[in-house]
């Protein structure tokens, strides 16, 4: 490494980010770190490397952080067929020639790295900004409540295929200089620092979202998702008749629609997701960590279908139990839509008083800081 002088702890800091496109769930958390970080670095610069569309970037960044999004896989996950179901033939399929690292992609993403005097490399949970900042001496930072290692050790009984690919990943995670544990955490580590739940900062008040929706002031709605992986559901005509509480969805819409009791939102709504999340009365549907950690930071009940194919989902579900109002419906009873008959239980639950929880974004940021301070800028 060619150094030149220790980090300004208050100057311009280039980074870039990969974060994972298993959902949304990684990337809001990313996001939620490069804004703490950039509230004590204001000079702050990031490009991006994911396969997420880029408006979710200049939603979530522009203007406040200036960024360039670069398409580029930057690591499998596992191959998702529905929100609830995935494919461990095509995820090894698709494990050996991602992990071989010789996509011609890739070098452009050096180059970008080389071009732009990178300063440090975000990961969540990307093991191919790792490998990079190995390969190019620029300090590497990984947060991660799992790795996938870890993920894939809960397959192995149903496919031994995976053994190879645990013993590289496991290696390539071990090049962070920083790892960043955060709640709801599947695999505690001592040595590395764990912070609290991970979410992005709330922006509107609950009574600013219920004007944009255009619901009356004291109206009562139920948010609805499966998170960053769209679903189609069946059971719209049975929420329509639940006529004292309106439901805001989200899911693979093509644009916003009403019907009656109904607010039918895409991906793309042009609302900070979050703040849906805090003005609701209740959060129903699939939980990865990007709903567990905002729901958590917006203190309301969650209704929440667990992967129970994913390894993760345990680890959630035990910290849901101690930390959160909840109810749980099955996978099964989400889709036919038979959890509606439960919706008076879920509206009886209280939201959490007292008050607002630390933002896990904030200690991490500050950690950040803390290797950047001794670790020198690279002369690239």
């Amino acid at each position: 490494m060619n150094c030149s002088s220790e980090s300004d702890p208050s100057g311009p800091l280039n980074v870039a980010c990969f974060a994972t496109s298993h959902g949304f769930g990684h990337a809001t958390r990313a996001v939620a770190v490069l804004q703490a970080l950039a509230r004590s670095r204001p000079g702050l610069d990031v490009h991006v490397f994911s396969t997420l569309p880029e408006w979710f970037w200049t939603e979530n960044l522009s203007p406040k952080i200036p960024y360039r999004a670069h398409r580029l896989e930057t690591d499998v996950g596992l191959v998702q067929k529905t929100p609830f179901e995935h494919d461990l033939a095509q995820t090894i399929a698709r494990l050996g020639s991602f992990l071989a690292f010789e996509d011609q992609d890739l070098e452009n993403a050096r180059n970008v790295l080389r071009n732009s005097k990178t300063d440090l490399i975000l990961c969540d949970v990307s093991p191919l900004g790792l490998a990079l900042g190995k390969e190019l001496g620029i300090p590497t930072v990984l947060v991660e409540n799992f790795t996938w290692d870890w993920i894939y050790g809960g397959y192995l009984e149903a496919d031994s295929r995976f053994v190879p690919n645990i013993e590289r990943l496991e290696k390539l995670f071990r090049y962070a200089d920083l790892r960043i544990q955060t709640e709801p955490l599947c695999e505690r580590m001592q040595v590395h620092p764990l912070v609290p739940p991970i979410f992005r900062e709330f922006e509107q008040s609950p009574e600013r979202i219920l004007a944009r929706l255009d619901l009356p002031a004291g109206s009562r709605y139920l948010l609805v998702t499966t998170g960053g992986i769209p679903q189609e559901y069946s059971f719209l005509e049975q929420l329509k008749k639940r006529k004292d509480v309106h439901f805001v969805v989200t899911g693979s819409f093509s644009q916003l629609e009403r019907e009656e009791n109904l607010t039918l939102l895409p991906h793309r709504s042009g609302f900070h997701f979050p703040d849906l999340v805090k003005g609701s009365c209740g959060v129903v549907g699939k939980v990865g960590y990007g709903t567990v950690a905002e729901t958590w930071g917006a203190r309301v009940p969650l209704f929440a279908v667990y992967r129970d194919n994913f390894r993760e989902s345990d680890r959630i579900r035990t910290f849901v139990e101690k930390n959160l109002p909840h109810m749980e419906a099955t996978e099964t009873d989400f889709l036919n839509g038979s959890w509606i008959d439960r919706i008076d239980e879920l509206l009886a639950l209280s939201s959490v008083g007292g008050e607002n929880p630390t933002n896990g974004a904030k200690e991490a940021a500050q950690l950040i800081q803390g290797l950047l301070k001794s670790t020198p800028l690279n002369n690239r």
